[in-house]
């Protein structure tokens, strides 16, 4: 059955925060985001469930899997770069008083769900979390570690890095305000990334791998990984932003061009800084000469000129 492009404004925003969301969202969330009455996202959604492209699990509605790519069409997104799975811990060098008890304080922060969770053996790291579609922040009594619910998209991948600062910089200030304390120590690092993925959206490379039912894990170091899995939207993911950007220029040049690894790119550049000290070498031999060879001409210059005078001096005594 052939699937119809086209679709309205209001669809557009749904599937555009769906698709931000992966996860999925509630239907208040929706409609909060989305900016749009009650009884219109309720019969969009209804129409973009009919057509195939979200479903809902209760509480959640999201897109698809496996309709992605044909959502990503309809946004008529150039963007190929995502970044997801980030989460991070805040150490607290300086609490309120009132932090062992913050409970109550944390009951009055509106559109998040708290709950308790005795965590640790014999609950000895008990912690209160608040979550909503966006956001899950689990907070200790010594730090708080924060999860972004949401997916960062890009033509580049430093640029869902900086998409990822605001909001935790949005999050951290309204934070501190609700608080009403200053957590933050300035110039002082505080902030410790626990993980994030890059992911390149529908690489060729991964839908091979796809084809094949395969996947397979590059590590490169303990803190730096490059992945080819089936995950949606599948792709070649990185941990860092600069292997991703590498990813896209050096697998494509090494697979279609037949480029040079990286070893003998290596070699090459080492026996060429060879060649090139030894040309230096010679090139300070030969200036060394020429600087010899000038010596010896002044030193002639000046015997002739002695010459000249002694010779000019027994002309006016012969006179």
């Amino acid at each position: 059955m052939k699937k119809v492009c086209k679709v309205k404004d209001n669809d557009l925003k749904i599937l555009k925060l769906l698709y931000e969301n992966r996860e999925g969202l509630r239907y208040k969330s929706i409609m909060k985001w989305a900016n749009l009455k009650q009884s219109v996202v309720y019969k969009r959604l209804n129409i973009l469930r009919k057509k195939g492209l979200i479903e809902n699990e209760f509480p959640l509605w999201k897109i698809i899997n496996g309709q992605v790519g044909f959502c990503t069409t309809l946004l008529q997104s150039n963007n190929i770069f995502e970044l997801h799975n980030v989460g991070y811990v805040i150490k607290l060098l300086n609490v309120p008083k009132w932090w062992h008890t913050r409970k109550n304080r944390l009951l009055r922060l509106k559109g998040y769900q708290i709950k308790q969770v005795d965590w640790g053996k014999n609950s000895s790291n008990p912690y209160i979390q608040l979550s909503n579609d966006k956001f899950v922040i689990q907070t200790y009594p010594e730090s708080i570690i924060i999860i972004h619910r949401k997916r960062y998209y890009s033509n580049n991948p430093y640029d869902v890095a900086i998409q990822f600062l605001q909001d935790f910089y949005d999050l951290w200030e309204w934070f501190e305000e609700r608080m009403k304390f200053k957590f933050f120590e300035d110039g002082v690092p505080q902030m410790t990334l626990r993980g994030h993925d890059f992911n390149r959206i529908n690489d060729w490379i991964a839908n091979k791998v796809k084809e094949e039912g395969s996947k397979f894990l590059v590590e490169i170091s303990k803190n730096r990984k490059v992945w080819v899995d089936l995950s949606e939207p599948f792709g070649k993911e990185a941990n860092y932003p600069h292997g991703q950007e590498i990813l896209e220029k050096v697998t494509k040049d090494m697979l279609t061009k037949k480029s040079l690894l990286p070893s003998e790119i290596t070699g090459n550049m080492t026996l060429m800084a060879e060649n090139m000290n030894s040309l230096m070498a010679v090139q300070g031999m030969q200036s060394q000469n020429i600087i010899k060879h000038q010596q010896v001409l002044d030193e002639m210059l000046i015997t002739m000129k002695k010459i000249q005078v002694s010779l000019d001096e027994k002309k006016n005594t012969f006179h």
